[in-house]
């Protein structure tokens, strides 16, 4: 009677432990769709941000270039300030180009939550099926071996695309500097 009351109490302790692993990766994959919606908008801030300083820029060059035109050629000290300023602004235009690679890191990153994601899917679908003999704790055990050991093969994977370089965009970890 009392290996049969260790055996249930063994069982309740690992459903309880199965339980809590669920509940992990549950909260792990809401926080990452969190993340990823968050790097997506703040693309799309990034972007917008952007696209609207290289419009000003350039309507600012073009109008110091429209000026320099107009001005009587022998104002030197001010032809020699409106190329200053054009320099400047030009400058600032090729920094502003910088945010292709900054949306290619957060593409990468937001490749990566979402490979995670896929993997916490498939770990929580792992602890779907009803377990056979709910009173066998090593039924419990087997679950959430099967969770854990998926969750470890995706964070692996995600790890060696992280490493391997590539030129096709959909590998997370790859991003092309020019």
């Amino acid at each position: 009677m009392s290996r049969d009351r260790n055996a249930s109490q063994g069982a309740q302790d690992a459903a309880q432990a199965a339980d809590l692993l669920v509940t992990v990766a549950t909260t792990l994959n809401e926080r990452l769709a969190l993340t990823a919606g968050e790097l997506g908008r703040s693309q799309d801030l990034l972007r917008e941000a952007s696209e609207e300083l290289m419009t000003a820029f350039r309507g600012a060059a073009d109008r110091i270039v429209a000026a320099q035109k107009v001005a009587p050629t022998s104002d030197i000290e001010r032809s020699d300030e409106y190329g200053k300023v054009l320099n400047h602004l030009y400058q600032a235009v090729e920094h502003l180009q910088s945010h292709d690679l900054v949306n290619q890191l957060i593409d990468a990153q937001k490749l990566r939550v979402n490979k995670m994601r896929e993997k916490l899917v498939e770990a929580l679908s792992l602890a779907r099926p009803p377990v056979v003999n709910p009173g066998q704790p090593e039924m419990w055990i087997e679950r959430s071996r099967q969770m854990l050991d998926c969750i470890v093969a995706g964070i692996s994977e995600i790890d060696e695309e992280a490493r391997v370089p590539g030129s096709d965009r959909k590998r997370a970890g790859s991003v092309d500097l020019f």
